[in-house]
């Protein structure tokens, strides 16, 4: 037998082996089984298989709404993240609704507390998320707005059908 076959196979019947196939079981799970009983739907959305969410539970998607390829969508424990009717996203759109404290010192920042109320992320009806748009907690998007690719929203857009861009984001025109 050469080497490489008695290698691959010694690895096959490893422990190494079986704690490799846990892991990626439990990756699969979280990834992309649990949080589906979780979830609100209020009908027909289309949620990409590589779209990552968090906390479902408080995760509201309107009817005939798309989550696309390697979106982020990730509530708090108790802040919520609702998705109006007809909401288009493009790839890689990332939200979120809490975030990391910075109150004590010393302590490793995976270990501050969160921080979350008060950062219930809203997006309105027929809005058009551009490829790589980051919404932070506590933002509000009216109805028919439009957000360019690559913007950073850190502040709620109000006006409805306003075209909005940047970092941070600020309407620079209308539909």
């Amino acid at each position: 037998m050469r080497p490489a076959a008695r290698e691959a196979l010694r690895a096959l019947f490893s422990l190494a082996f079986v704690r490799a196939v846990i892991d990626a079981a439990g990756h699969f799970l979280h990834e992309h089984v649990v949080w589906r009983r979780r979830i609100h739907l209020a009908g027909a959305a289309r949620i990409h298989p590589t779209a990552s969410i968090r906390n479902a539970q408080n995760v509201y998607v309107g009817k005939e709404s798309h989550i696309n390829y390697g979106c982020c969508i990730w509530a708090g424990d108790t802040a919520s993240i609702r998705l109006g009717d007809y909401l288009l996203m493009g790839p890689g759109v990332m939200m979120f609704a809490g975030n990391h404290g910075r109150e004590r010192s010393g302590a490793p920042m995976m270990h501050q507390p969160r921080t979350e109320e008060g950062q219930d992320i809203v997006i309105g009806d027929d809005v058009w998320l551009g490829a790589g748009v980051i919404i932070t907690g506590g933002v509000q998007v009216a109805d028919g707005v439009v957000i360019a690719a690559g913007a950073v929203v850190t502040r709620s857009i109000q006006t409805p059908y306003a075209i909005a861009g940047g970092i941070p984001a600020k309407v620079i025109g209308t539909r």
